[in-house]
């Protein structure tokens, strides 16, 4: 297997973890006014921004700079933190009265996960030299 495939498989293996928590516990969470739908949406919504991210890096990586390869990690969290942030406006607005904040707040915290093992992969992705 390549580097690249076990990459994708764990956020794979992360993203069907949230889902499958997220419907086993849809009773639980309604409880605590949080909708089980926002959250496998974000959850979503963070796995395609952070394969894409991952997509980019790869073809940033041959690149001699290696300040290039930094910059590309860091410009590519921007982009999905504003393009998430975007999408949790966009949601908030749009679902009127029957919003779950406490959901957006729960993506949050996901965000921060995804982040964290994003950065973590992209590092291990060029050797030291």
């Amino acid at each position: 297997m390549t580097k690249s495939f076990n990459r994708v498989k764990i956020f794979a293996v992360l993203y069907i973890c949230v889902t499958l928590l997220a419907l086993l516990f849809r009773e639980r969470l309604a409880m605590k006014e949080i909708s089980s739908q926002v959250i496998i949406g974000g959850n979503t919504l963070l796995l395609v921004f952070s394969l894409l991210n991952l997509y980019f890096q790869e073809k940033n990586l041959n690149n001699p700079n290696a300040n290039a390869v930094i910059r590309g990690v860091m410009a590519g969290t921007f982009l999905k933190l504003m393009g998430l942030a975007a999408a949790a406006l966009i949601y908030l607005v749009a679902s009127g009265s029957s919003r779950s904040v406490n959901a957006v707040f729960v993506c949050m915290g996901l965000y921060i996960i995804y982040t964290w093992l994003e950065v973590r992969l992209s590092l291990r992705m060029k050797p030291k030299k």
